[in-house]
């Protein structure tokens, strides 16, 4: 490892998610950053992505897999991160993936923020086949938005000072609002959050997520998370925390200039396959979305 340069290990649950977990594998292998491990903690899946890790392991040597019943996404990436001993972590899900330079260009920033404790950037939505859907900008961090509007830091573009990361970091009752409780949990222990204005990974939206549900199914979680950190309880108190959450939220990406990226964005990439490992055309594509034309 480079001078100066802090280790990273990569965390990833899955479960029964083999149609997109090498997509994951290998945006984790080809970022330019030494002695980077990609920690995958299957939870006994039964479509074949046990033996897809066991393959993919001999051709990416990063890659340290293990596979076991578990309680959940939070409960597999308590036990990935029970593995890990680098200095910083990283958190993306089967279904993502990361841009090109992402890896490296987080631990520059962590270089420039020595009291740095969580790195976040900005992430992209794709389809399932990979296609530039939308850039979701983020902006400076606020906990005042962050409780008001809700969950804008996207975990798949985030980075976390391992030792700020406790055995049960993320909380086993959350299925849904994991991400969400961890950044409030963080911000209430005094953790600095900082934002780099750049597209980091890629979001896919399908089907199968559990945030494609009906919020009403999670509603036990949305309560406990009342009493975790002093949110609204009633439905319409909500709504009212949320509109003026929406208005901070608009506001600080207009000053981050998070909606002139959206739209350059939007003009270099809308429809384009942004897995830029597997051709030269989706290599250009995901190359101009995050370093210009």
């Amino acid at each position: 490892m480079a001078t100066g340069r802090p280790t990273i290990d990569i965390l990833t649950p899955s479960k029964n998610y083999r149609r997109f977990l090498e997509d994951a594998v290998v945006s984790v292998d080809r970022q330019d950053y030494p002695g980077l491990t990609h920690i995958v903690q299957d939870g006994a899946s039964t479509d074949g992505s046990v033996r897809l890790l066991e393959n993919l392991s001999r051709r990416h040597p990063q890659l340290e897999h293990g596979s076991a019943p578990d309680e959940g996404q939070s409960d597999a990436l308590n036990r990935a991160a029970a593995r890990s001993d680098s200095d910083w972590i990283g958190w993306l899900n089967a279904d993502e993936f990361y841009l090109p330079g992402a890896v490296a260009a987080a631990a520059d920033a962590i270089a420039a923020e020595p009291e740095a404790d969580v790195v976040f950037g900005d992430c992209v939505f794709v389809d399932a086949d990979g296609r530039y859907l939308r850039l979701l900008p983020a902006h400076r961090f606020s906990r005042f938005t962050l409780k008001r509007y809700g969950c804008f830091i996207p975990s798949c573009a985030t980075f976390v000072r391992r030792r700020r990361v406790t055995q049960t970091a993320w909380d086993p009752r959350m299925r849904r609002v994991m991400d969400w409780n961890l950044w409030l949990t963080l911000a209430a222990q005094g953790a600095r959050f900082h934002y780099l204005p750049r597209p980091l990974a890629a979001y896919r939206v399908h089907d199968a997520q559990v945030t494609q549900q009906p919020t009403a199914k999670h509603q036990g979680e949305l309560d406990l998370m009342s009493s975790l950190h002093g949110l609204p309880r009633t439905p319409l108190a909500r709504r009212a925390s949320r509109l003026v959450g929406m208005s901070a939220h608009a506001a600080q990406k207009v000053v981050s200039q998070g909606y002139v990226r959206q739209l350059r964005a939007n003009r270099l990439a809308r429809g384009k396959d942004l897995r830029w490992w597997l051709n030269e055309s989706a290599h250009r594509n995901a190359h101009q979305l995050v370093e210009g034309p």
